[in-house]
């Protein structure tokens, strides 16, 4: 068999929780995936990538409700007469949200669970989890919950687990996010061995895609095509408005009151509660400073603290040594949490209302100087500005829609600081800078977290690096 993959007239509209009819996400879709090929799907933000890799992975519509048309064709297997659960040697998939995925209750026993399932001894499950881990150096952290470990360490332990499975076609759904340069050399080199058919799907093109694919295609307004790697590339960055001039460079911002939030001789010691093994990680900050207006970057390699530091500086926990001023008086972690506003790697650890209106007015409603009139003006003008239906259910949207619902909250904060921690994950480059234009809009200071030195160098005018425990301006 020469395809690993056919698709026949795939069309797919996903089911309506608002009984207004949803539109086509993908509408007769054919296409092929040769055996050992490897394939670069790009799509504009929210343009049907992931659901296209569900399908694929036949997750969905059996788990996600909705009408699909057509046929698809996994190693010779019709998925409508197929379990999921079947192709487990034939097709593995990594989320773009790790956390969905995730089932057992340490990182040691998910890589085991699908070993166990197709019957292996006890011998070759250690041994290839033992592989595994050692590989993508997990052995520290191998009893750790899922809970505990950061958005890199989740993503390698999934890589992980495809790599124990060893499946024939690798769906890899925005899988260089979250990894360090290490990891994304890895990750790359995994991409380049003869014995897999591999398609990766993502909303930007990064630098460490150079020379790995042979096959380049684009979906555009629900339609797929591939063509010749400059075309597809040109025809994508138009798409998605990322040749269009970054609005960073053109943001005129009046401060209205200059702040400036800093640290200094700061120290604290953090341990994974359910790994005995793993020695506590401490963290130092000789000195920062973050003022009104600034736009900062804080790099460092996965598990290094960058997150540590952005839970400390938001006021979440409480550093063991050191202090946080605000404008040169000491202040309070309640104090830090109503200054800064942190945007979660994961939206949904701080979406919670049934809808998108509710989710934006919560905050407004506590504000005792607003008429319920306001309040809805207010609401109704962010949602148009982040591209939001009002009455569409958060947890049934895309993970990059809940990403831009996470931002319209805090952009209804007006917070004077912000730290967006791996913002650009899973949305084009365009999209995140238009957001952190929007919460700039009234000076507020932004230190952004990330691991695409490209997207660093359209933001960044200062760059903070964590090595070896201790963070430091470079």
């Amino acid at each position: 068999m020469n395809d690993t993959a056919i698709v026949k007239d795939l069309s797919f509209t996903y089911r309506s929780w608002t009984g207004k009819p949803n539109r086509p996400v993908l509408e007769h879709l054919d296409c092929t995936f040769p055996k050992n090929s490897k394939t670069l799907l790009l799509a504009p933000f929210d343009g049907g990538k992931s659901t296209f890799a569900r399908i694929l992975s036949d997750v969905c519509p059996k788990y996600i409700q909705g009408d699909l048309q057509g046929s698809v064709t996994i190693c010779g297997k019709d998925l409508s007469l197929t379990e999921p659960w079947d192709l487990l040697l034939d097709c593995g998939y990594v989320s773009q949200d790790p956390q969905e995925q995730f089932i057992a209750t340490s990182v040691e026993d998910e890589l085991a669970f699908p070993l166990e399932s197709l019957g292996l001894d006890r011998k070759t499950i250690e041994r290839r989890v033992d592989e595994a881990l050692a590989q993508w150096d997990l052995l520290p952290m191998r009893g750790s919950s899922e809970q505990e470990l950061s958005g890199g360490e989740r993503k390698r332990v999934l890589l992980a687990v495809q790599q124990v499975i060893n499946p024939t076609f690798w769906i890899l759904d925005e899988s260089f996010d979250d990894l360090d340069l290490r990891w994304r050399s890895l990750l790359a080199e995994k991409i380049k061995e003869d014995n897999h058919t591999v398609l990766v799907l993502a909303s930007r093109y990064l630098s460490q895609f150079e020379g790995l694919f042979d096959r380049y295609a684009l979906i555009e307004n629900g339609k797929l095509r591939f063509g010749e790697k400059q075309e597809i590339l040109q025809s994508f960055s138009h798409l998605c408005g990322d040749d269009l001039p970054n609005p960073l460079e053109e943001q005129v911002i009046q401060v209205p009151r200059r702040q400036t939030l800093t640290c200094s001789a700061l120290k604290t010691t953090r341990s994974r509660v359910s790994s005995i093994d793993e020695k506590p990680f401490t963290l130092a900050v000789p000195s920062f400073s973050l003022s009104s207006g600034d736009l900062s970057t804080l790099v460092g390699p996965n598990g290094s603290g960058k997150s540590t530091f952005s839970r400390l500086l938001c006021g979440l926990d409480v550093p063991s040594e050191g202090e946080f001023t605000l404008d040169g008086k000491i202040v309070s972690a309640k104090t830090l949490n109503r200054t800064v506003g942190y945007l979660f790697q994961n939206p949904d650890l701080q979406i919670f209302l049934p809808t998108v209106r509710e989710e934006l007015s919560w905050s407004l409603k506590r504000r005792k100087n607003l008429s319920a009139a306001e309040i809805e003006k207010m609401v109704s003008d962010c949602a148009i500005l982040f591209d939001l239906e009002l009455e569409d259910t958060p947890s049934t949207m895309s993970y990059p829609l809940r990403k831009a619902l996470q931002a319209a909250v805090y952009y209804l904060l007006d917070r004077p600081f912000y730290i967006l921690d791996e913002l650009d994950n899973a949305l084009t480059y365009a999209t995140a800078l238009k957001i952190i234009t929007r919460l700039r809009r009234n000076g507020a200071g932004i230190l952004l977290i990330t691991h695409d030195q490209n997207f660093a160098s359209l933001v960044s005018r200062t760059t903070f690096a964590i090595t070896d425990g201790k963070l430091g301006c470079q």
